[in-house]
């Protein structure tokens, strides 16, 4: 039986693992070998992980020209509090806002299982949703994303896939090195997301979304060898960037470049409306890993997920289409007895004030930690 509502719409099966106790929880990760993996909780098992700014959305938000404002709730917050902040909270003044509560396009996940655990622990109320009031579940994602710090530290108040489109700044260049890296790191992920993405490509660009999608023509990854079978059209039509490759990289790896100028392609198309794409299954998921100062994201040891998107207003409805990176986990640690394992989790100190490491939720703590009617401690 399967607890989780991931569905895989022809992603990776994810497998499930079930947990009862906190050792028991702990027993599967040492096990396992999850030393390169990081984690996030939810309480309940929602469809899809979606971060906040794409999740929150006003009413009115899908009508119209005008997107969620999230980026300028981000530059209020900076003009209101940005001088009594440290050099470092300033300089990675993104994964603040995100922890105080500001909408951004960032997933929290954690270095941490047990800080993963606990979020997946707590209560929730389905409210007549069809979603699970007694589980929790932790997702784990392979470390194998792709670092965009950098990148993102000068860019953060812009959607980096906007910038790709447009190549501003010559991006295109960071994301084909960014690629490149990648793709010699874990070749046969990139030939899936390679092949996810000319596949998709195919279905709605090509052959226009038939209700059967046609057989793919990708070539078998067959050891690497599917590279001397691509076509490499989108290279032909720019050629002009296998120059400045050379200049800035030296040899050029075609294969990479190819996905790289088809990806910017496929992104334009969507942009221009020329299909509607709710989800980009085909782009490596980006890591945003800045030195978290602050006590609350350190105590989490916390990074993100960068959530990747392009948002369009489709013409004939007036409706605001978001097209969004999915976060797909490799494995999932269903939770049985939240209220056990929270207990079990606060004898060795994981708990709110902990977790939240500010006055008021230590305040909060302490009496219900006084406070018998609860049954809680």
């Amino acid at each position: 039986m399967r607890y989780s509502n991931r569905q895989t719409n022809g992603l990776p099966a994810t497998q499930e693992i079930v947990v009862k106790s906190l050792s028991e929880f702990i027993k599967v990760i040492s096990v396992n070998n999850f030393d390169d993996y990081i984690f996030r909780g939810e309480n309940t098992n929602y469809p899809n992980t979606i971060s906040s700014a794409l999740r929150e959305m006003p009413t009115g938000f899908h009508k119209g020209n005008e997107g969620y404002p999230f980026i300028q709730m981000k530059n209020e917050f900076k003009r209101e509090i940005f001088h009594r902040l440290s050099p470092d909270e300033r300089n990675d003044f993104l994964a603040f806002a995100q922890h105080h509560g500001i909408p951004t396009n960032l997933v929290d996940f954690s270095y941490s299982p047990l800080v993963a655990l606990f979020f997946a622990c707590q209560p929730f109320t389905a409210n007549g949703r069809n979603l699970d009031e007694n589980r929790g579940f932790v997702y784990l994602l392979e470390n194998d994303l792709i670092d965009i710090t950098h990148l993102l530290t000068k860019t953060e108040d812009e959607n980096l896939l906007n910038l790709f489109i447009r190549n501003t700044d010559n991006i295109l260049m960071d994301f084909y090195k960014k690629f490149y890296d990648f793709a010699k790191k874990y070749p046969n992920k990139f030939y899936r997301y390679f092949k996810t993405l000319a596949d998709d490509y195919k279905y709605y660009f090509l052959d226009m979304q038939p209700l059967k999608p046609k057989r793919s023509r990708f070539p078998a990854y067959n050891n690497g060898e599917y590279e001397s079978k691509l076509l490499y059209k989108n290279i032909s039509e720019n050629k002009d960037f296998i120059g400045q490759i050379e200049k800035h990289c030296g040899q050029v790896d075609f294969c990479v470049l190819e996905y790289t100028l088809m990806l910017q392609s496929f992104l334009k198309r969507v942009l221009d409306f020329e299909a509607t794409v709710w989800w980009l299954n085909c782009i490596p998921n980006f890591i945003y890993s800045p030195i978290l100062s602050f006590e609350r994201g350190r105590n989490q040891k916390g990074l993100f997920v960068y959530q990747a998107y392009i948002s369009f207003v489709e013409g004939t409805y007036n409706t605001r289409v978001v097209s969004q990176q999915r976060i797909w986990p490799e494995k999932i640690i269903v939770v049985e007895n939240k209220s056990k394992i929270l207990k079990e989790l606060d004898a060795i100190d994981i708990n709110d004030k902990f977790i939240y490491d500010d006055y008021d939720t230590i305040a909060k703590y302490i009496k219900r930690k006084y406070d018998k009617t609860t049954g809680l401690f």
